[in-house]
């Protein structure tokens, strides 16, 4: 991926998190926000997680592929293919987290929500730097076809 060229690696690292961070804060704001409000409106634990992340995602994506990681290079299939798995793994550990405080007894409980979007955010940091958003990935995926 073409990115815009930065300092010292440390220095990148640390301001790419303090990116994701505000960036994550944001729409964990927002996707919290409709979460909160499904449940205001009668929708389950999980048709509210749903919603949530099915309005935040397309927000997501595009916030932190242009504001976090910063790719410059154009938008491909293999890197929206990516994304989309990245999306699916955390959400699956998102959903993990609310059946688990279900279990415990916390049903509709907002804090149990709260607790998978963070578990989520983390999740999803470490596979869309790695995996979705990490230098060179387009010419990796690109030469395993050759």
């Amino acid at each position: 991926m073409d990115r815009i060229p930065s300092g010292n690696a440390p220095a990148r690292d640390l301001a790419e998190i303090a990116r994701f961070l505000a960036v994550g804060g944001f729409n964990t704001f927002l996707g919290y926000g409709f979460i909160l409000a499904a449940l205001f409106f009668g929708a389950g634990d999980y048709a509210a997680n749903a919603i949530g992340f099915a309005l935040g995602v397309p927000i997501s994506w595009m916030l932190h592929r242009v504001l976090t990681f910063r790719v410059r290079k154009r938008i491909s299939g293999n890197e929206m293919g990516r994304y989309i798995a990245v999306v699916a793994v955390s959400y699956a550990v998102n959903l993990g987290i609310v059946t688990a405080g279900r279990a415990a007894g916390f049903v509709e409980n907002p804090f149990v929500q709260l607790a998978a979007i963070c578990v989520y955010a983390a999740v999803f940091y470490l596979f869309s730097r790695r995996f979705v958003f990490r230098e060179g990935a387009e010419d990796a995926v690109s030469a395993r076809r050759n």
